[in-house]
């Protein structure tokens, strides 16, 4: 792909500076949003975490409204 098409984009996150290069096709058949759509779905599906049902609940001290 030419450089022509790409885009450069730099974002920071909290101390991280991520800087990407995205190239854009012009036959591309999906839009940018649902190519974007897609991959966090995918992601989601790939990485399902183990979930389970919480018995009591998890705190370190009790209330201050229980006393």
């Amino acid at each position: 792909m030419a450089d022509k098409n790409a885009v450069f984009l730099t974002r920071h996150i909290g101390k991280t500076t991520y800087k990407v290069r995205v190239y854009l096709s012009e036959t591309a058949e999906e839009t940018m949003e649902d190519k974007i759509l897609r991959l966090i779905r995918n992601d989601g599906l790939a990485n399902q975490p183990e979930c389970g049902i919480m018995e009591l609940p998890q705190m370190s001290r009790p209330s201050e409204r229980s006393a």
